[in-house]
Order: structure tokens, then C-alpha cells, then sequence
């Protein structure tokens, strides 16, 4: 088991599995219908011999092979610990350390183990899942430790064991589970109180056994916690069972690149053509969905249909210019030991790129992915289907707003600078923090923010106009910032009652020429109204503000229908009324 004081300095992005091989007499028996083995010298002729695999080399195979490819696509992320059990003991091969995460340190593990003889007595199946049960509480122990030192303190505790036994349970599926559920309600009591392990929130289980009957899975689950999988399958599918588990658990799919030339020895130097399968990571084929490739295909593996993209093989190159790359993954072999992919994988970490083009609908070729070496791994990169943002954009004119200078491009520039963000520490004693009041400031300030000039006559009045619609985003409004704001109104409708020209900006020509004075007064309150509204619920003071405009706009519309003396007169006493006599 793994001690309390070793740290795991990162945190899981999936869950921690732990896999757990039975070692019983029955794991020596032969598995399987074995193979041909030439036993004479060369050149001379011999009867092959029959070789059959034993059920534990079977389950160490399987095992490894799961190991490896988590190893491959996601080190140091994804966390895999192998047991033994034996009837006296449950033995830990590999620590949850990052040191001791790799193949080779479990693979001499194994050789310390050795073969069984025949003569061990049958596992304990709860005891090896109570085994694994409290390496995965120390483990996430661990991390709740290192996570509280890093000011990250949520820590998903599920987890997932995967048991290897040559024997089948005599129980049901659902008494199974039943045990399961009894064995983490113990443990959980056990760990609230322990200080060197963690309760776990659920559990996930595969049991795999190896049968020489008909394949086939059973599943059950309690709740939402518990999820218990019994699979069933002869010797030589355990590797590709284990390989389509590792697919499900980790989300991930494959490529096959064909048409590699190879040169074949028994042929003469003569090239001939191959294909190699590559598992990664699912991601990387979200952008080809969109184009129409089969991604539902088997692969090379019928038994467990997964999802394949057919890439074709291109020229290679020896450097790799720079390409914008929309994804990239590290890559991993489905058959690590077949020589296509070998060569395939000395090929590219010698320093050369493989371009991957799609299959041909037209007399164009499209190359979407690039193979490239990385720190001594091949990783596989998409290219992006459209254009790449590293080109020159696009005109601005190509989208909405009409012309190019009908944007509101130096009042956005203003915007970016008011709301720009810096460091800044928070103190434990204030209410909100920094990056949530300037949320709340850039929300004030885009409730009403047209992107382009044409839309609104208001945003381009004069300076005090601008100063009113800065007002009202303030988060707090003083007396003095209300009678500012107070005193625009009032301006605007006695220009309005002097029939005077809406004032622009300087230098700006964007009020519309063509529409009456009436019209544009109209379309100025009812825009200055939809400003006051949208900023009314921040504070009483905003209110206000509402309020006075709402009052104008009721003076001008009264006054619209009497006399242009009696309109001005009223004008007058209202404005007197308010301590604005300036205004004549």
C-alpha cells in the first residue's frame, strides 16, 4: 500500500483507476486455443509446436495494455495502480507518485512476482476491494492535502477498480453490487475517522472474467454512486476488451493513417503499402463532423466498434513550417509491437513530419492533420478547415454595420480602457471581490451600447450628452452627479422648444440630414428614455433621473398642442421651478 506521506503533486483529470489481477491455481491453467511455434533451426524442417497462454499471462496482458495506453495519452494527468491478490496478501506494484507512474516500474514488479506454481488457494474477492478501496482513499488524501496548500480544495473523490479473475462469482449481479455498496459504506465510516484517508463519493467496477464461453457483459448500478460491470470472455479477447474499457473510460477514438509505403526485404526493396491505427484523445475529431467523414466506422477491432476517422498518408516533410492548429494530442499505437507501427513511430521521432490529407471527394487534396514529434512524442495536430486566424482578417465591412466607418471603433476603444482589469489583492474584510464589481461595471456599461453610429442619434451628441450616459453607469450617484444629469435634460428641452439643431460631435457629420427636426427630437427622448430605464434599478439616485425625464417629456407633449408662446412660458416656470434660471 501506499503510505500517507507520499505526495501526488497533480490533480486527476479523470478518474483514478486501480486494477487488481487474482493469483489462484486456476491462474495457471492454459487460456485460450494458443498458437504455432517453430521450435527447429532455420532452413531445417520441424513440426510446430502447440503453445497455449496460462490465464495469468492473459491477465497480465490485458493489464498492461490498458496501463500502457493511459500511460501513453496522458501522463502524469491520468493515474493507474496495478495489485496482485493472492489469498494472503493484496500486493501494490506501483505507488500513486508520479515517479512510480510508468510501465517499467510495473513491469519489474511483475518480474518480483513471478508465475504461480498451481498451488495457491482461491481469492477473497471483497478483501481485494477493500484492498483497493483504501489505496484510493489515501491517494485522494493526498491530493486534499497538496490542493488545500494550492488554494484548490474541491476534490472529486470517485474512482474505479477493475478486477482480473480466471474465475467466475457464483452470486448475482445484484448481490454483487449489494457487497460493493456494504464494502464503501464500511470504509467511508472507517475513513471519517482516519487522518490519512479520504471518504470516496462512488465507485465504478469491472470485473472481467475469463471464460471459454460465449462473450458477453451485465451491468447494474445503485443510485448514482455505484456502477457495477460483469464481462465475460475467453483469453484471446481479453486485450481488445481492455483496450475498448480504456476507450469508454477515458473518452477517446482513432485514426487509421493508410496507404504508408514500406519497403519489404522479401520482395526485393519493392514498396508496398500499410495501415497503422492510432488511439487519442475524442476531441480531435469534433472538427471533421461538420465535413461529412465516417467517424462511427469499427477500426481494426469488429468485436468493439469505436469511433474512426480514415486519414491518407502524404508526402512528408523534414521541417515543419508553422501551422496554425486548431487541436493536438499525443498519439499512442493500437498494435505497440507490429512493424508497420514501429517504423511508423522511428519515422516521425527522427524529425519528420507525416502530413494526413482527407479522403478525395474532388481532384483537390485537403490536408487536416500533421504528425509531429514533441519531447520524444508524437503528437497529432488539426489543422482548422476555414481560414486561420493568423492570416489577415477579414474587412470589417464584411460583416454587420454597413460601412467601415460607421462603427463605433474609437468609443469601443474607450470602453476596453475603462474596464480594463489589474492585479489586485482583495482584503478579507470586503464584501464583494474585485473581479465581480468589474463584472458588474461592464454590464452597467453596455445595457444599451449600439455598435455603429446609424443606429442611434443619441451616442452622437455633444460632449455633455456623453457625460449623461457616463453618469448614469456610475455604480453610485452624488447630489452633484443628479443635478449634472438633470441639467442635460433640461438643456435638451429647451433646445428642443427653441427648434435648435441637435448638436454632433465635432468633426462628425452622423445625425441623419434627411429626417425633420421633429422626427430627430423624438427619436432623441425616446433613446435617452430607454438609457434612463435600462440604468434605473441600479441605485434610487438613477431613479431620479428617470423621473425628470419622464416629467419633461410629459411638459413637451402637453405643450406640443398650444401656442408656441404659452409652450415656452410653461417651459419657463417649470425650469424656475428647479432652480434653473440660467436657461432662457
Amino acid at each position: 500500500m501506499s503510505s500517507s506521506s507520499e505526495k501526488t503533486d497533480k490533480l486527476p483529470t479523470r478518474l483514478p483507476t486501480v486494477i487488481l489481477i487474482h493469483r489462484s491455481k486456476e491462474s495457471s491453467s492454459q487460456c485460450g486455443k494458443g498458437f504455432l511455434l517453430e521450435t527447429g533451426k532455420a532452413g531445417t524442417s520441424s513440426t510446430p509446436a502447440r503453445i497455449s497462454k496460462s490465464a495469468w499471462t492473459v491477465s497480465v496482458e490485458g493489464a498492461i495494455e490498458y496501463t500502457r495506453v493511459v500511460y501513453d495519452l496522458f501522463p502524469d494527468r491520468c493515474k493507474v495502480q496495478l495489485m496482485v491478490q493472492s489469498a494472503s496478501e493484496v500486493r501494490t506494484l506501483n505507488s500513486w507518485a508520479s515517479e512510480r507512474q510508468r510501465l517499467l516500474v510495473i513491469l519489474d514488479e511483475l518480474g518480483r512476482v513471478g508465475a504461480p506454481n498451481g498451488s495457491e488457494q482461491a481469492c477473497d474477492f471483497m478483501s481485494g476491494i477493500s484492498g483497493a478501496l483504501e489505496s484510493l482513499g489515501t491517494l485522494f488524501h493526498n491530493l486534499s492535502a497538496d490542493g488545500s496548500n494550492s488554494g484548490c480544495t474541491a476534490v472529486d473523490t470517485r474512482a474505479r477498480i477493475i478486477v482480473l479473475s480466471p474465475t467466475p462469482r457464483s452470486d448475482s449481479l445484484s448481490a454483487l453490487a449489494r457487497s460493493i455498496s456494504q464494502a464503501l459504506r464500511a470504509y467511508n465510516q472507517q475513513a471519517q475517522q482516519s487522518t490519512d484517508k479520504s471518504p470516496l463519493q462512488g465507485i465504478d467496477l469491472e470485473v472481467v472474467h475469463l471464460t471459454e464461453g460465449t462473450a458477453q457483459v451485465e451491468k447494474a448500478k445503485l443510485a448514482s454512486h455505484i456502477a457495477v460491470s460483469v464481462h465475460s470472455c475467453y483469453g484471446q479477447r481479453l486485450i481488445p476488451l481492455m483496450s475498448s474499457l480504456c476507450r469508454e473510460h477515458y473518452n477517446m477514438a482513432s485514426t487509421i493513417i493508410t496507404g504508408i509505403p514500406m519497403k519489404e526485404e522479401q520482395q526485393g526493396g519493392a514498396s508496398c503499402n500499410y495501415d497503422v491505427e492510432l488511439f487519442h484523445e475524442a476531441d480531435i475529431h469534433k472538427d471533421l463532423l461538420p465535413l461529412g467523414l465516417p467517424t462511427t466506422s469499427a477500426g481494426q477491432d469488429s468485436d468493439h466498434p469505436h469511433s474512426s476517422v480514415t486519414l491518407r498518408w502524404s508526402n512528408p516533410r523534414s521541417v515543419l513550417n508553422v501551422q496554425f492548429c486548431s487541436h493536438a494530442c499525443r498519439v499512442s499505437p493500437v498494435e505497440v509491437n507490429s512493424r508497420p507501427s514501429i517504423c511508423l513511430f522511428q519515422f516521425v521521432l527522427g524529425g519528420r513530419s507525416v502530413m494526413l490529407e482527407q479522403p478525395k471527394k474532388t481532384n483537390f487534396k485537403h490536408v487536416s492533420h500533421i504528425l509531429f514529434n514533441h519531447g520524444g512524442s508524437v503528437f497529432l495536430h488539426c489543422l482548422p478547415n476555414g481560414k486561420s486566424f493568423l492570416e489577415d482578417p477579414p474587412s470589417i465591412s464584411e460583416g454587420l454595420g454597413g460601412r467601415v466607418t460607421d462603427y463605433r471603433i474609437p468609443e469601443f476603444g474607450i470602453l476596453m480602457k475603462s474596464n480594463l482589469l489589474v492585479p489586485f489583492e482583495a482584503s478579507s474584510g470586503e464584501e464583494m471581490l474585485p473581479i465581480d464589481r468589474a463584472v458588474q461595471q461592464l454590464e452597467r456599461s453596455t445595457r444599451v451600447w449600439p455598435l455603429v453610429y446609424g443606429d442611434a442619434v443619441l451616442f452622437n451628441m455633444s460632449e455633455d450628452v456623453q457625460n449623461l450616459l457616463t453618469l448614469l453607469t456610475y455604480e453610485r450617484l452624488s447630489d452633484e452627479h443628479l443635478q449634472e444629469c438633470q441639467h442635460v435634460i433640461y438643456q435638451l428641452q429647451a433646445m428642443e422648444g427653441k427648434n435648435q439643431q441637435l448638436p454632433s460631435l465635432s468633426g462628425t457629420a452622423r445625425i441623419r440630414t434627411g429626417s425633420k427636426r421633429e422626427e430627430q427630437y423624438k427619436q432623441l427622448w425616446s433613446e435617452l428614455e430607454e438609457v434612463a430605464v435600462a440604468a434605473s434599478s441600479t441605485s434610487p439616485r438613477h431613479q431620479e433621473v428617470l423621473d425628470s425625464l419622464r416629467q419633461c417629456r410629459s411638459v413637451a407633449t402637453r405643450s406640443s398642442v398650444h401656442t408656441e408662446s404659452r409652450s415656452s412660458s410653461r417651459g419657463m416656470a417649470y425650469y424656475c421651478k428647479h432652480g434653473l434660471q440660467s436657461l432662457v
